[in-house]
């Protein structure tokens, strides 16, 4: 579903809505996924939808310590988000030092909504509307991105995220980022 590319960038009054990940979303994910400009950062190799499925189903059906959602604006999705809390994935928490607090990922699937501050207001608004009201005894919320991704790192930074340290992340020297709730 492409997004109206002459809207212009999101203001306070422009509202970016969240909802769960569906089942019926996956076709679209799967084609989000496989967008030549998720190779770099994000999806490094091609997926197949069946892939997609076998990741996403159990998040989806609850068997999973994830909480994905979709990003709207004008009615149209355009970006996937995740939280989760980090003592619940205790792989990710050691590789990178963290005791506590929950983190996020995401990504904007339709290219032409990048660079335009859409990113900047899903990131911001899902950590205030979203991430800590699922997550209410949490106070922080990190994210994580490869140093060499300078747009992501500048997003975050953007959104109210403040530099922590540099870790090493699935073998990739990457920058860990934290937002206080207010």
């Amino acid at each position: 579903m492409q997004v109206d590319a002459s809207k212009t960038m999101p203001g306070d009054a422009d509202a970016i809505t969240f909802e769960p990940l569906r089942q019926e979303h996956l076709p679209l994910l799967y084609e989000w996924l496989n967008r030549p400009h998720m190779r770099e950062y994000y999806q490094k190799r091609p997926i197949s939808l069946s892939e997609v499925e076998e990741k996403f189903s159990p998040r989806i059906r609850g068997e999973f310590p994830t909480h994905d959602h979709i990003a709207i604006y004008s009615g149209a999705p355009f970006g996937k988000l995740q939280c989760y809390k980090n003592i619940d994935h205790p792989n990710y928490a050691n590789e990178i030092n963290l005791t506590e607090g929950l983190s996020i990922d995401l990504f904007i699937g339709e290219p032409d909504m990048m660079g335009r501050g859409f990113g900047r207001k899903m990131l911001h608004d899902y950590v205030v509307r979203v991430a800590f009201p699922l997550y209410p005894d949490e106070s922080k919320c990190f994210i994580c991105h490869e140093l060499k991704n300078i747009r992501a790192r500048a997003c975050s930074v953007a959104a109210g995220f403040q530099p922590v340290r540099q870790v090493v992340e699935g073998g990739t020297p990457s920058e860990l980022l934290v937002f206080h709730r207010m």
